[in-house]
């Protein structure tokens, strides 16, 4: 399942989320009655694409889930109809409907029911903000993933940089010390081939976790940011 979400989120076309939420602006996304769904990202950027993510959970077979989204994305004559494929154990059916990208991927589950994932994407809309992201120079950003979940927001950024972990580790201290961030915790890790440093810093009601490790020549960097109201 987690690698199902996973794949989701690559296949989409996707600090503080906007305070205009691009996704309200996208068609309500249609659920065949009685499935159950349930919040995963409700509100997310991925690299900053806006999107929400949900769990769906039916005891109908993942044909006749997929059947009722044939017909709700049905061609017309200004709208196409939807695209569907395999991916792994997975069944998907993917439809563009304005500027909006929607998503369902399902398999079986169950005795006779079936599982899945409902995915939707909008465009970057209003001013999007974020808060800026302190880093070694040469840095280069792989992931940047903000998210709000029930009043709580978060942020995880993965990046890669050509200096030791120890490096890193010196520069989040000093960088973030001057920002008001303060050291709670910090440990090296002495295992073979985990050559690395963890931090954990507070700021006020917020917590910061980075994890820097040396993978070959580089080293990578995972940075959390929570914020606990």
């Amino acid at each position: 399942m987690i690698r199902g979400l996973a794949v989701l989120l690559l296949m989409s076309p996707a600090a503080t989320l906007a305070a205009t939420d691009p996704l309200r602006a996208c068609p309500d996304f249609p659920a065949p009655k009685k499935a159950k769904l349930q919040a995963v990202a409700p509100e997310m950027d991925y690299n900053g694409i806006p999107m929400s993510i949900r769990r769906i959970e039916s005891a109908s077979p993942p044909e006749e889930i997929l059947s009722f989204y044939r017909k709700e994305w049905a061609a017309t004559g200004k709208l196409r109809g939807p695209e569907e494929y395999p991916l792994g154990p997975w069944q998907v059916i993917a439809s563009l409907r304005g500027d909006c990208f929607f998503t369902v991927q399902v398999k079986p589950f169950g005795k006779n029911g079936s599982e899945g994932f409902l995915g939707l994407t909008a465009p970057p809309g209003g001013k999007r903000v974020k808060e800026e992201l302190p880093m070694l120079p040469g840095s280069t950003v792989l992931n940047d993933i903000a998210h709000n979940d029930a009043g709580k927001t978060a942020r995880t950024v993965v990046l890669k940089n050509g200096f030791s972990p120890a490096a890193n580790a010196d520069f989040y201290r000093r960088n973030l010390g001057d920002r008001g961030w303060r050291v709670t915790n910090h440990y090296r890790l002495g295992q073979p081939n985990q050559n690395g440093d963890v931090m954990v810093l507070k700021n006020g009601l917020r917590e910061l976790s980075i994890t820097m490790t040396r993978a070959g020549s580089d080293s990578n960097v995972l940075l959390n940011y929570v914020d606990q109201p």
